[in-house]
């Protein structure tokens, strides 16, 4: 693949921009933070598209705090998307945003925020917001477990003996529940749940999600997770992950000229291995690959994703990865799009390939 010289360039200037570390806290009770990741990637579809971009790998920006009243502690926070690479955000309160209470029985709070099922990735997330993200291959089309809905109440348990579990349900979607003008009620509520145990250097999560029958273009879906890490010394760490999801769109009706869209079986198995390597307190090296097995032919992909990490601080890392997916002729996917402001499309039956270098400075 060819290594253009404007991604040498540009991947300077990253290197080179100079930094400031930055929190604000008024109180103890409201801290201001944040995240800047950006990557020069060369993006090849396998086809016709073989282009450099800059993209803003979801860079956040932040406020949080936290009161003790009596024997709970009153939680809240305000997180939104900055597009660094356009110049600006995507509104406020894009991301995880949620109010609360925490004691001794756990953790209430509610808003819009990852479901239990998405954060279950945690323990096999070597490539989180950047190329060879694993959601390229476990959020496809409208089978997208992977959300943030809105109107959700969740309840963590305390965690006892390594153990946590997590409920979550997202009641609607938009401003208000709906029901049709014939008194039918719209079913697009969550259910979200997770169990994880974490002792010593083992990590366990197992989840499951289920929607509602939602509207006429996702229908209902459910799927089950399961994530694994394991430290095997101080250099060695080994993943595994297991996805399997049952996702049919609804059809639709024709609309005027408009043609008619049959039902589409979206359902697929995603497995996956991964590893990193400490080489160095500082230098991180990494691994996955991944196979997504889809119900309907022609249709199953698979990606690996190689990288490096140097981690010049604890706020400040530097990384190059380079993905990539191969499809069969009936998928079209890509190992850019999830996570990124990048979302160029990929080709079916080709393998698209990325290489990516990048900087993240969380403040």
């Amino acid at each position: 693949m060819q290594f253009s010289k404007s991604i040498v360039a540009a991947a300077a200037l990253l290197a080179l921009t100079p930094l400031t570390q930055a929190q604000v806290k008024t109180d103890g009770l409201v801290e201001f933070y944040g995240r800047a990741e950006l990557s020069v990637d060369q993006l090849d579809d396998g086809n016709k598209y073989n282009r450099t971009n800059l993209s803003s790998n979801a860079s956040r920006l932040g406020f949080k705090g936290s009161k003790k009243i009596g024997d709970l502690t009153g939680i809240w926070q305000i997180e939104q998307q900055v597009d660094f690479n356009l110049g600006g955000t995507q509104g406020l309160a894009t991301r995880d945003t949620f109010v609360g209470l925490r004691g001794d029985f756990g953790t209430f709070r509610a808003g819009k925020f990852d479901t239990p099922f998405k954060v279950a990735r945690g323990p096999f997330n070597l490539f989180g917001d950047q190329v060879g993200d694993l959601r390229n291959l476990t959020r496809v089309g409208q089978a997208r477990f992977d959300e943030r809905p809105t109107n959700t109440l969740e309840y963590q348990t305390p965690v006892k003996n390594g153990l946590q579990g997590k409920l979550a349900y997202s009641l609607h979607n938009g401003a208000n529940a709906v029901t049709s003008s014939s008194g039918v009620e719209t079913k697009d509520d969550i259910m979200s749940a997770s169990l994880g145990y974490k002792l010593g250097n083992l990590d366990l999560i197992l989840a499951v999600e289920n929607y509602g029958a939602g509207t006429a273009s996702t229908g209902k879906r459910e799927a089950t997770r399961a994530a694994a890490s394991y430290k095997v010394n101080s250099q060695l760490s080994l993943m595994g992950f297991y996805q399997s999801a049952d996702s049919t769109t609804l059809a639709v009706a024709a609309a005027g000229s408009a043609p008619a869209v049959a039902a589409k079986n979206e359902s697929a198995d995603v497995t996956g291995l991964g590893f990193q390597y400490m080489a160095s307190p500082t230098v991180a090296l990494k691994a996955h690959y991944m196979n997504r097995k889809a119900e309907v032919a022609n249709a199953d992909s698979n990606m690996y994703t190689v990288g490096a990490e140097y981690r010049y601080d604890k706020a400040l890392r530097f990384y190059a990865n380079y993905a990539s997916v191969k499809n069969d002729s009936g998928i079209a996917l890509n190992p850019w799009t999830q996570g990124r402001t990048t979302t160029t499309a990929a080709s079916s039956g080709k393998t698209s390939t990325g290489l990516s270098l990048g900087m993240r400075y969380d403040f």
